[in-house]
Parts: C-alpha cells; sequence; structure tokens
C-alpha cells in the first residue's frame, strides 16, 4: 500500500442484509508489500516485493455459521448454535462451493462490475492481512501484540471459536479476525518453496488470467488429495502460527474444528466489459460500484431457491 491509499472506510463497504445473514466487504485498494519473512519458516522465505494491481473486495470477518446456514446446507460446525462464531469443519471444497453459490444462485445480486466470489489468493490475503504493515501480526510484534486483535494459543478441550469481530479492533483496510479464531482457506494449490522462483519480485497477473487461474484450479476440485493454503492460525494455535507470513497447508477435502474461510469479490476483466462474463454475470473491469443506500452497497444473500450441489468430498 502506498501512503497516498487511505484506508476504506464507508461508502466503499458492501453489505448483504438479512439479520443474522448480514455479510459486509471491505475495498481493498491496489498496493505494494512486502510479501513472506526472513527467519522463521523456509517456505517463507525470500521475503520479496509483491505487486497487487487491481481493487478487490474481501469480507469483514470469516464467514459465520448463520451465513453458511443461508446457502441451505445445514450447519457443519463442531461448536454448533453460534450463529455469530465462524463456521468450521468446512473443507477447501465446501469453502468453493459457498462461493459458487454466492456467485451463481445469488448473481443477480452481485454489485455492478463484480464478476466472481471466491476463497483469495495466499498474496491477496497476506496483503489484506498487513494492510501496509510490515510486522509480524498487523497489530505489531510479539504475543502481546497479537492478543488484542486475535484469538489464539487455547486447550483443544476447554477453548473453542469466539464470535466474530469480538477483539473489536480492524486493522487498517477495515477487516476483523484475521490473525487467530480460525485458519482460512485460501484459493492456492500449497507449493514448497514458491516465493525461490521470484526473489526479484512478482505482480499479479491481471484478471484475464486470474480468472483463468480460477477456472484451472476449480477444475481440480475431484483431486481431493491436493494440498490448499491456509492463513492466519486459529484460536487453538501457537502465536508464531497466526503471524501475518505463515503458511499452513492441508488437502483440499479436511475438515477441522479451527478451519473456516472468508470471501472475496472481484471484478471482470476489460475486455469482457458488457458481455456478461462468467455464465450471465456482470462484466465490467472496473472496481465495483454498489447502488448506494446508506453509504452502503445492499446486495440480498437470503436463499429465495435451492442452491447448487457441492462437490462432493
Amino acid at each position: 500500500m502506498t501512503p497516498a491509499d487511505p484506508p476504506c472506510t464507508l461508502p466503499r463497504h458492501l453489505l448483504w442484509p438479512g439479520e443474522a445473514h448480514e455479510m459486509a466487504f471491505r475495498r481493498i485498494p491496489p498496493g505494494e508489500f512486502w510479501m513472506g519473512s526472513r527467519g522463521y519458516e523456509t517456505n517463507e522465505e525470500p521475503r520479496h516485493r509483491v505487486r497487487i494491481t487491481q481493487p478487490f473486495w474481501m469480507a469483514e470477518t470469516p464467514v459465520t455459521q448463520a451465513q453458511y446456514a443461508a446457502m441451505g446446507k445445514g450447519n457443519p460446525s463442531h461448536f454448533k448454535d453460534k450463529p455469530d462464531h465462524p463456521v468450521e469443519q468446512v473443507s477447501w471444497l465446501d469453502a468453493v462451493a459457498f462461493a459458487d453459490w454466492v456467485a451463481n444462485d445469488r448473481a443477480a445480486e452481485m454489485p455492478e462490475g463484480c464478476d466472481l466470489a471466491c476463497l483469495p489468493t495466499e498474496a491477496e490475503w497476506e496483503y489484506a492481512c498487513r494492510a501496509g504493515t510490515e510486522t509480524e501480526y498487523w497489530s505489531g510484534d510479539g504475543e502481546a501484540a497479537l492478543a488484542e486483535v486475535g484469538w489464539f494459543g487455547e486447550e483443544w478441550g476447554s477453548g473453542s471459536t469466539h464470535p466474530v469481530r469480538s477483539k473489536m479492533r480492524a486493522n487498517p483496510f477495515g477487516l476483523f479476525d484475521m490473525h487467530g479464531n480460525v485458519w482460512e482457506w485460501c484459493h492456492d494449490e500449497f507449493q514448497q518453496t514458491p516465493y525461490r522462483d521470484r526473489p526479484g519480485g512478482a505482480m499479479d497477473t491481471g484478471w484475464d488470467e486470474r480468472l483463468a487461474d480460477y477456472q484451472e484450479q476449480r477444475a481440480l476440485t475431484s483431486d481431493v488429495s491436493s494440498l490448499r493454503s491456509l492463513r492466519g492460525g486459529s484460536w487453538f494455535d501457537a502465536a508464531r502460527l497466526c503471524r501475518s507470513a505463515f503458511r499452513g497447508r492441508l488437502g483440499a477435502a479436511r475438515r477441522l474444528g479451527d478451519f473456516g474461510f472468508r470471501l472475496c469479490l472481484l471484478p471482470g476483466p476489460k475486455e469482457q466489459a458488457g458481455s456478461g462474463a462468467q455464465g450471465g454475470r456482470r462484466g465490467g473491469g472496473t472496481e465495483p460500484k454498489p447502488t448506494e443506500q446508506g453509504g452502503a452497497g445492499v446486495v440480498n444473500l437470503r436463499a429465495e431457491r435451492g442452491p447448487r450441489p457441492r462437490p462432493s468430498a
């Protein structure tokens, strides 16, 4: 993030209304950041510059149990009957299915200019988490800084998830629970040492290639053995696993009581403006332009018809 880029504030703020179903998104501006770290894990090295060239929207919090239940597939969580807690015991496949439901069954309510609902890439996740910072956590270095903004280090038998936003402090982009509470699935297939191939830095591929990569990765959903990336750590994990740079991974079909996810909304490719790319969703290639309603763009998350079936695990 450059110094000229302000943090996201209203009205760059989207809402899906609907009582407990409400889901808020924050606009993440384009910019550059240092990705990775030095002296921690080998798969976080080398630290290198990455450029995010297009804005995107990221959910303020992980998807909650109430939001997930709106899809009509029940609540898979271990810590049930907690509507404002993150949904957990969801696999990467489950998370992708939820994103598909938002983008396809709710396509008519997608904000103008948004073509795609999906999981963030690792680069998008870390960029959004850091929000212009270079410390272990966006709140600073050390466990005391982490404790201000994240839930971590609890015992499996006595600990649990916590209500989203319960730490009450968002990062400079307006995002809560980026550290701890639940691990967050990312779009990417996990690679052990990808940063070594780009010591001089990297830049996102633009929306044409991002869309093609998304479609290619979605084609791999039948490969339940593929490793997928996880970020952020959880209520159960040690502080070092909750760092901005830490890279977790597990099989795409695995479900645990500290695995959740967070959604992104992406604008469509410029070349497909007005073409109804992605199965009739709005094209555009510009940043989303929601209808203003009290400073917030409004999209309806309530299910009025049955969701598409999820890919089987």
